[in-house]
């Protein structure tokens, strides 16, 4: 169990962007008494007992590829999207300029010349480990929460990592999606990786071995916050009344960077399947299924969902289900961040390693795990928590 003293170094890829800035607000705001821990499970009932690394010992820092800062993404959706008002905006900008400072370069994909693979690794990783030296960190977990990434075919890739490994030092870095430079980089570090994202991170047969090899802690991917969460509780329900269900169709609108990102077909194509593979696994005979997203850009960060559900009942009487689910996206995935950090921490603490497929019920294609039923995964969680607390007393 954690000391009073230690702290948690909290890496977040993506570092300036709205998540991120969310995260960090939150929890200057949770710390400072300014806001209560609302849509946090690790301080709710449920992780009594298992002493979580407390939220003002969680140390912020990360790898950003764009100029802005925490601060200044803070006061754009203060102003576009209404998230923090002016008052908690400036109580927290110290704060958030303190967490500006431990942010370093990221790695920038777009750029004409691009070294090995190897060297932006090892970059990358000597800035994670800077941090932790420098803080005094105990532990530090990577969350990957930056803009998706296209679609990746990566059957071509080296599955073993010896092969894999001579791969990185011999070709460039475009060869391969940034998360996957970021997950390497973790794990080298003796990080933890979590990728928030539809990216492929940590989830290819070499990294899986190399992640073994060093006893790292990986999962993912793609974060179920909205509209997928909705799917896969109600789902069920249909399933579990023997109604047909012959079609779900849903339309997303975003207008945040994340939506604009999205316009990109390629990008939008790697979200769209783990969306779809939610219904695909828990209704069966598969309906037909469509989900759109469009960019708004006047939407700012709130996102609209609409979905219609077209379903038969006895005596194959058609009937239908529509729900509209509005929200704010940063706002609904920043305590999930915070959460994800303090249970990986908690498995690290556990000295346990691997796939954590225990934390399943936090995103739509989670690795290892193909039962998409929201309460079955919450209950596969509540047991890992039990069993961390049952070991805690002894």
């Amino acid at each position: 169990m954690p000391t009073a003293s230690e702290k948690l170094g909290l890496w977040l890829v993506g570092a300036s962007g709205n998540v991120a800035t969310t995260v960090a607000v939150g929890l200057a705001a949770m710390v400072s008494g300014r806001a209560r821990p609302i849509g946090l499970l690790t301080e709710s009932p449920a992780c009594r007992g298992l002493r979580m690394v407390p939220l003002a010992r969680i140390v912020l820092g990360g790898h950003e590829i764009a100029r802005r800062t925490p601060l200044q993404t803070a006061q754009e959706l203060s102003g576009q999207s209404g998230l923090f008002g002016a008052d908690l905006l400036k109580a927290v900008a110290p704060a958030l300029r303190q967490y500006g400072r431990r942010i370093r370069p990221g790695y920038d994909p777009n750029r004409s010349k691009q070294p090995s693979a190897a060297s932006v690794i090892a970059r990358l990783r000597r800035d994670i480990e800077s941090f932790q030296r420098a803080q005094r960190l105990a532990r530090v977990v990577v969350i990957h929460v930056a803009s998706a990434e296209a679609a990746f075919d990566a059957r071509k890739l080296p599955r073993e990592w010896t092969a894999f490994q001579g791969m990185l030092t011999r070709r460039s870095s475009a060869v391969l999606p940034s998360s996957v430079l970021y997950a390497i980089a973790a794990i080298e570090a003796g990080a933890a990786y979590v990728n928030f994202t539809p990216a492929v991170g940590a989830d290819l047969p070499a990294i899986r071995a190399f992640a073994a090899q060093r006893g790292a802690a990986i999962m993912g991917s793609d974060a179920k916050t909205g509209e997928s969460l909705l799917r896969s509780v109600l789902a069920p329900m249909f399933s579990d009344r023997c109604l047909d269900v012959r079609s779900w169709t849903g339309a997303n609108l975003l207008g945040n960077r994340d939506g604009a990102n999205l316009s990109d077909e390629r990008i939008k194509a790697a979200k769209l399947r783990s969306k779809d593979a939610i219904l695909a696994s828990l209704l069966t005979p598969r309906p037909d299924t469509h989900t759109a997203i469009e960019f708004v850009a006047s939407l700012h960060d709130w996102k609209t969902a609409w979905n219609h559900v077209h379903f038969a009942g006895f005596l194959g009487t058609p009937m239908t289900l529509q729900f509209t689910w509005q929200g704010c996206d940063s706002i609904l995935a920043a305590p999930l961040v915070i959460d994800l950090a303090r249970l990986t921490d908690l498995h690290r603490r556990r000295e346990k390693s691997g796939v954590m497929t225990h934390l399943a019920c936090f995103f739509k294609a989670p690795m290892d795990v193909r039962d998409h039923h929201f309460h079955r995964q919450m209950a596969a969680l509540h047991a890992y928590l039990d069993e961390a607390r049952a070991e805690a007393r002894q």
